[in-house]
């Protein structure tokens, strides 16, 4: 009566299967460490990346106020040769004045 398999013959193949079984688990979890280990520094490393670039938009927004700055000062730069031009007339028409009372 070979029909039934042999009990002791089962047991062997089971514990063969869950001996294999508990191997690949066993790297699994490790394979799961090591993601998690990953996933710890990349987070970190964002971290920095969000640190970083709140520290750059708040340079660049005072950068941006100094800009604007530099426009308003550029604008009155460029009226000085008007200005110049202004204070010439002035002086030639005292220098003028001055030689007609001078008469």
């Amino acid at each position: 009566m070979a029909l039934l398999p042999n009990p002791n013959e089962i047991v062997r193949k089971v514990d063969k299967v869950l001996a294999n079984v508990d191997e690949v688990l066993g790297r699994v979890d490790g394979t799961l460490g090591d993601v998690s280990t990953t996933l710890t520094k990349t987070d970190d490393k964002l971290g920095t990346v969000d640190t970083t670039l709140a520290d750059a938009t708040e340079v660049l927004t005072e950068v941006k106020g100094l800009l604007g700055e530099l426009r308003a000062e550029m604008a009155l730069l460029q009226q000085v040769p008007a200005m110049a031009a202004q204070l010439d007339e002035i002086h030639q028409a005292v220098t003028k004045l001055a030689r007609a009372k001078a008469r």
